[in-house]
């Protein structure tokens, strides 16, 4: 019998879960703390409850009190509230920097901001229930057969392949919440980020399946508690002895110097409420320039040798930056006068589409490319991934009225057409530079195919974080660098408007601390060079893919298999 007391208690461990599992992203302030190591545990709480689902109900008639039994319909419907309680927490703590933009970029007050912030937490938190729906399954089939086993394995595989099929908004995974252990992270140059995730789930099922049965078998807790250890500690192992042969390697000494400038341009014009940044200015090319003597300079004076490029972030220029000839000009002769080439990121439209459908009809791109020493601009490189609800609507592609609507609502929203190319830029003679515009680096296949077709030899990540204002929203943006870093071994430098500017070496590792955001900063990296091809740069996502699929079939088996069932 379920009472009121067991209820609150399960509440409380859903909500316990969901705190853990926060605590692996980034951030200044409980639960958010970027502590990774508490993810192999953190769903343990969920797990046990959804085994110990009641079965029964009680139920009064005017004869005497009974007992109702729960169908496989209604036991499973329970899992799934189950499953959404729990991702509803983790949707309220892990991103409530979204009611930043809400509140400084719309005319939202913030008594209408929260409530709508936890309404669209409440549905997103749907994709929990989405990505463990073979536990509702499972649930299902066994209420009608009790003794129905499924294997733990499986379940964990299955679980990463729907992370695999169906990736998030933001395509943060279990796996990406343990960036904090960076021996761990390794594992991600041969099977991607994907990988970690499954050894989480592995370890909190088979724990919480042990603790359910302590009672009646202790050697199965002891048992289960030593292979986890195994298991980690293997994981572990393959990290330190790879990271410990990098560093012994004298072909991983070769480095490229990096220079960056962080402008704080923060676009007051269109924001609602004054930001809260030290030494914000207006987008000022004179400023910029500046900046960059500066950045260089820092270079010189440390060791006498110059940037092999100066990066600007994204929008540092101004949108009709390419239009100008005035300003493109003048970055051309600061390249000229430095020996520096420029990474730039700027608004492109074509010029024949402008003068037959006008500005506001004709299709934009957001690309990059390299203003040169001898004056020569390289060819663009456009963004692949527009920013869903800033520069794109999501299914528009499909119902453009979906997005046309939403346009005429939020005047700040542009339509940004997706590009094609992944072939890196040449910034010297040897060096190539594959530039990943805003959510481009947040999916895992620009990145992959610019390391093995497109000769890159540098990611740099172009950002511009100012519609977060001072959240921690850049800090879980730059979780997914590291792991683009590390999946294909090679260095990566961020560079966002207003902070966190920050590189990550080919093993994940940060080689430059995060700067503090809403300031300016100018500065230098030397980044390592790979010339290294991962096996998930050559195989992407599709052995775990492989492995999902023989999971299901799996699992299925598993469900048809005829076992006892003791007689009542």
């Amino acid at each position: 019998m379920v009472t009121i007391k067991s209820q609150i208690l399960k509440y409380i461990a859903l909500f316990i879960s969901g705190t853990l599992v926060s605590m692996g992203f980034p951030g200044f302030e409980f639960p958010t703390l970027g502590i990774g190591i508490v993810l192999p545990f953190s769903l343990i709480p969920l797990f046990l409850i959804l085994e110990t689902l009641p079965k029964q109900r009680s139920a009064n008639s005017n004869l005497k009190k009974h007992y109702a039994t729960f169908t496989p319909n209604q036991r499973s419907l329970h899992a799934f509230f189950a499953i959404w309680f729990f991702g509803f927490v983790v949707q309220l703590f892990a991103f409530f920097w979204i009611t930043s933009p809400m509140i400084y970029f719309s005319s939202l007050k913030p008594y209408a901001a929260y409530p709508m912030f936890v309404g669209i937490s409440a549905v997103t938190s749907l994709y929990f229930p989405f990505i463990f729906s073979p536990l509702i399954l499972k649930t299902w089939i066994t209420t009608r057969h009790p003794t129905r086993n499924f294997p733990i394995t499986a379940l964990a595989m299955c679980f990463v392949f729907m992370e695999i099929i169906a990736p998030r908004f933001f395509n943060w995974t279990f796996g990406s919440l343990m960036h904090s252990e960076i021996y761990v992270n390794q594992l991600s140059s041969i099977f991607g980020f994907n990988i970690i995730s499954f050894f989480i789930f592995f370890t909190s099922l088979s724990l919480a399946k042990a603790v359910l049965k302590f009672t009646k078998d202790k050697g199965l807790f002891i048992y289960t508690i030593v292979i986890n250890c195994l298991v980690w500690s293997s994981v572990i192992t393959f990290g330190y002895f790879k990271i410990q042969n990098a560093d012994t390697n004298p072909e991983n000494k070769k480095t490229t110097r990096i220079a960056y400038v962080q402008p704080n341009f923060t676009f007051n014009s269109i924001a609602s409420l004054p930001l809260p940044a030290a030494d914000a200015q207006r987008q000022n090319l004179s400023r910029l320039i500046e900046m960059s003597h500066e950045a260089i300079e820092k270079a010189i004076k440390k060791d006498g040798r110059k940037p092999d490029l100066i990066v600007w972030p994204e929008s540092a220029t101004q949108s009709f930056f390419l239009l100008d000839a005035q300003d493109v000009n003048i970055t051309k002769k600061f390249a000229a006068q430095t020996q520096v080439p420029v990474l730039v990121q700027a608004t492109k439209w074509n010029p024949e589409d402008i003068k037959t459908l006008g500005f506001e009809k004709a299709p934009l791109w957001s690309a990059s490319f390299l203003i040169r020493p001898d004056g020569s601009k390289s060819k663009d490189f456009e963004k692949w991934i527009p920013m869903p609800f800033g520069e794109s609507f999501p299914f528009e592609k499909y119902f453009p009225y979906l997005g046309n609507s939403y346009r005429n609502i939020f005047e700040n929203a542009s339509k940004v057409e997706p590009g094609t190319s992944y072939d890196a830029l040449a910034y010297t003679e040897h060096e190539f530079v594959a530039p990943l515009i805003c959510f481009d680096s947040i999916f895992q296949e620009l990145p992959r195919l610019a390391t093995t077709k497109g000769s890159a030899s540098l990611f740099v990540n172009q950002a511009n974080f100012v519609w977060m204002v001072n959240s921690n929203a850049g800090f879980e943006f730059s979780v997914l660098n590291k792991f683009r870093a590390i999946e294909n071994s090679r260095g990566l430098v961020m560079v966002s408007n207003t902070g966190p500017t920050m590189a990550f070496d080919p093993y994940g590792r940060v080689i430059l601390q995060p700067t503090k955001l809403l300031t300016q900063s100018t500065g230098f990296i030397d980044v390592p060079l790979s010339k290294d091809t991962t096996l998930y740069s050559l195989f992407a996502n599709w052995p775990l893919i492989l492995l999902g699929i023989l999971s299901y079939i799996w699992l299925f088996i598993a469900m048809k298999k005829n076992t006892y069932e003791p007689r009542k």
